[in-house]
């Protein structure tokens, strides 16, 4: 069996092995959920450590009724911003479901964008219900552009699996988080649940498509592909310092504060934490982009 066969193997088993959990542990959003009229606005909505102001000065001159009403904001803002990626990821699988270079996948990918759309569905319901609105999706991000289809492919699974990591990270944090109304916690408990699975998958077929790249496209191919997604990667961190969430929590120049946070050495820190063990997966896998190369040496 060659190399390529024997991932092409791995990759199956997994995938096979995921669909049944995800059959056996299928729910129906519908009624999963208990949506009440109100939350409570005595509550944190986000935990603060993961608001965008957070260990900035900015954070030192809120007060902490200003503080709670950001927290709403930045609730809704994350939330529509899951809606915004599970869109575009759905999108790029559904491409794929039924590809000859993906045999025995179409099974899982069936249950991937079924357990997607789920997710979609209860984080709209969440934005409109309690914050009236989905924010717009902001800057787009064009579609990964190669001569090579192994390194589109790579590029459309890095995107997933950078949205679906930087996503978790917060899930993780929020899920058991009882300053949070228990609503918000059972949404990212939820997402989080499901979202282990598709992780899982993502990184065994990243390695797949990783090493078929390797040995048709080469190094430069390899590095084309990580600097995308290192592109691909300050978007969706960017998209959390949304000017007109600042402006609706009810504070002046929006913009003026985004460009002051994102220039704040210590969000540069938080953005390192959240992507570290993805920065170090892509890293094993010849995917480090030439600007990380750089910063590095």
């Amino acid at each position: 069996m060659s190399a390529d066969q024997d991932a092409t193997a791995r990759l199956q088993e997994v995938a096979a092995r995921l669909s049944a959990i995800s059959r056996q542990d299928s729910y129906d959003p519908y009624l999963l959920f208990e949506w009440s009229d109100s939350l409570p606005v005595t509550d944190y909505w986000m935990a603060p450590e993961l608001m965008t102001c957070y260990g900035t000065p900015v954070w030192e001159e809120f007060t902490e009724e200003q503080k709670l009403r950001l927290s709403r904001w930045e609730a809704v803002n994350f939330f529509s911003l899951n809606v915004h990626l599970i869109r575009d990821l759905i999108g790029g699988v559904a491409d794929r479901i039924y590809a000859t270079r993906f045999p025995g996948l179409a099974d899982f990918f069936h249950d991937f964008i079924s357990e997607e759309n789920k997710h979609m569905w209860f984080f709209a319901t969440f934005c409109l219900k309690y914050g009236g609105k989905v924010y717009p999706s902001g800057k787009t991000f064009p579609a990964g552009s190669a001569d090579e289809e192994v390194l589109r492919d790579l590029m459309v699974f890095g995107r997933i699996m950078i949205a679906e990591e930087l996503c978790d990270a917060y899930n993780i944090k929020m899920a058991e988080d009882t300053r949070l109304p228990a609503l918000v916690q059972q949404i990212n408990r939820v997402h989080h649940h499901d979202e282990a699975r598709h992780i899982a998958f993502g990184r065994q077929m990243m390695r797949a498509l990783a090493e078929r790249a390797s040995a048709t496209a080469g190094q430069d191919g390899l590095r084309a592909v990580g600097d995308y997604l290192a592109r691909y990667e300050q978007v969706c961190l960017h998209a959390f310092y949304n000017p007109t969430m600042y402006a609706d929590a009810g504070i002046e120049g929006g913009r003026r504060l985004r460009a002051r946070l994102l220039e704040d050495p210590a969000r540069e820190q938080v953005h390192r934490d959240l992507m570290s063990k993805t920065a170090t997966f892509l890293e094993r896998l010849g995917l480090s982009s030439t600007s990380m190369m750089a910063a590095a040496q």
